[in-house]
């Protein structure tokens, strides 16, 4: 670390962070570990985000407590997920992980219910379409009407391979207004290397969530607690597996003391860690793509039909979405609204290839496996 901050790119490292929302929760470590070496600019960016970061933290916090407890009064149970709660349990402080919006759990028989509750506050409908039975893939996003308040996503679940654990793990078992309850310690980290592995693995944002989390609680995990949740539930085991594997090689934390029943790492979780980027670069549609590769290579079996939707059929109306109005209004050809949606489909496929390559490529693999940090690294 000493001789990574004598050679640092401070103004370069200050960007990097801001844009990707880390300035306020590893400037602050970074600061402390520079001492007197750290710049000025760099220490006053930091405070001044963490400022910002504490402040906002604070709204949405009191915007989580007041939906919580509307969503109480009308008998709905729920549970805030990421957000200033947790950077308040991990970090200290509610300002050091930056959050846009207000992320609940409710119970999916009453998700519609805490749509209407949340509707009741001023906010507009979702838009997320919904399947048979009235369920969206992961949550119901919803934007206030005037834009005086942040936007609302209703969870029923956290990720795409379960539809019990975040119900039975995550929720209290009855309604709680002030929001107090949390989950053990098991079931909370379960759950944010979840949220790590639906990311892809990219970036250090719910990297260094997790090994916060376990300088925080990890002396309160009970020994075999995660062995016994993915026993219960074996669909999620690929994901929270190869997550500890992930979260073990970026930042530490022990995967053999958090479970006892790690099995060895097939060819599909090998090439899902071989893709995990702490420090990503590329286009966003390209990190996007590799987040749903990821998606892929981690999926139960009989789930082939819903990632191919979900990942490849999808995009393509979403990517029709941002199209200027005279390519997607309804004076358009089917014949070249078809073509668009194949074209965008193949873009995808296309960028899969690209990933896959890449983790093949030698000097990828030797950075993979580098025990020191690559020269001119300024994020290691």
């Amino acid at each position: 670390m000493a001789s990574l901050l004598r050679r640092v790119d401070w103004p370069r490292l200050e960007r990097a962070l801001r844009v990707r929302r880390l300035l306020s929760t590893l400037g602050p470590r970074i600061v402390e570990l520079a001492g007197e070496r750290a710049d000025e600019g760099f220490s006053a960016a930091v405070e001044e985000t963490w400022a910002a970061g504490r402040h906002h933290g604070g709204f949405l916090s009191l915007v989580s407590q007041n939906i919580t407890a509307a969503l109480a009064a009308a008998g709905i149970r729920s549970h805030p997920l990421k957000g200033p709660a947790l950077s308040e349990a991990i970090y200290g402080d509610p300002g050091r992980r930056l959050s846009n919006d207000v992320d609940l759990l409710v119970p999916p028989d009453q998700l519609n219910a805490a749509v209407e509750v949340v509707r009741d506050l001023g906010y507009d409908p979702p838009a997320d379409p919904a399947d048979s039975t009235g369920l969206p893939q992961l949550h119901f996003a919803m934007v206030h009407g005037r834009g005086d308040l942040p936007p609302v996503e209703l969870h029923w679940r956290i990720h795409w391979y379960e539809r019990d654990f975040a119900r039975q793990r995550l929720l209290p078992a009855s309604v709680d207004p002030l929001g107090a309850w949390r989950p053990t310690p098991a079931d909370e980290l379960a759950a944010l290397l979840q949220f790590y592995a639906r990311d892809g693995f990219i970036d250090l944002r719910m990297a260094a969530d997790v090994g916060a989390w376990w300088d925080a609680f990890g002396d309160q995990l009970a020994t075999g607690a995660v062995d016994e949740i993915l026993r219960s539930y074996p669909r999620l085991q690929r994901v929270v597996c190869t997550a500890l594997r992930v979260a073990e090689r970026t930042v530490g934390l022990p995967a053999g003391e958090v479970t006892a029943e790690i099995p060895e790492p097939g060819l599909r979780d090998r090439l899902a860690i071989r893709l995990s980027d702490p420090t990503p670069h590329g286009s966003e549609k390209q990190l996007h793509a590799e987040m749903g590769l990821v998606d892929g290579l981690l999926m139960p079996p009989r789930e082939l039909r819903a990632f191919t939707r979900r990942q490849i059929l999808m995009p393509p109306h979403a990517a029709l979405d941002e199209q200027p109005p005279d390519v997607t209004s309804a004076g358009v050809g089917s014949r070249l609204r078809y073509a668009l949606r194949v074209l965008v489909r193949c873009g995808v496929l296309g960028r899969y290839a690209l990933a896959l390559a890449r983790t093949f490529h030698p000097l990828q693999t030797a950075r993979q496996h580098a025990r020191k940090p690559a020269p001119g690294s300024y994020l290691q």
